[in-house]
């Protein structure tokens, strides 16, 4: 089955996601879905794409079986991976899903400090009560002679 590739088309033509939309009449998340390969480019875009640019059969390509890297080596599929996986990291740190590990230290530090405070807060509580139960005590003596 043969399949058009309309990342390798658009990024070759210099367009944009938004451009094809424009062009398709629709919104660039349907152009994206295309490009993922979760949708196929309905026949009727094809059409559009054939009229305002011409010949586009070179951007058809045989759908194999299976998945197959070409020329990849276990190194390239570990560095794949490994980049995907940050890519991830970095959009939950983006939706405030995640903190990166920094963050947290610093945060650490910043409860640290404000613990101490509430330390010196409370003893300064309690030299105050003393002084005024000692202030209270002599004003009880004073009122008995």
């Amino acid at each position: 089955m043969q399949t058009f590739d309309l990342k390798r088309f658009r990024l070759d033509k210099k367009l944009t996601q938004v451009d094809l939309a424009e062009l398709f009449s629709c919104n660039q998340n349907f152009i994206s879905r295309i490009e993922k390969g979760i949708r196929q480019i309905p026949p009727e875009k094809l059409d559009i794409l054939q009229s305002k640019y011409g010949d586009i059969s070179m951007y058809y390509t045989e759908e194999k079986e299976g998945v197959s890297i070409p020329d990849a080596t276990p190194q390239d599929i570990m560095m794949a991976g490994a980049d995907a996986f940050s890519r991830q990291i970095v959009q939950m740190m983006n939706e405030k899903l995640i903190a990166p590990y920094s963050l947290l230290v610093e945060k650490d530090k910043e409860i640290e400090k404000l613990n101490r405070e509430i330390g010196k807060l409370q003893a300064q509580l309690e030299q105050c009560k003393k002084a005024d139960a000692q202030m209270g005590n002599a004003a009880k003596c004073a009122d008995a002679v």
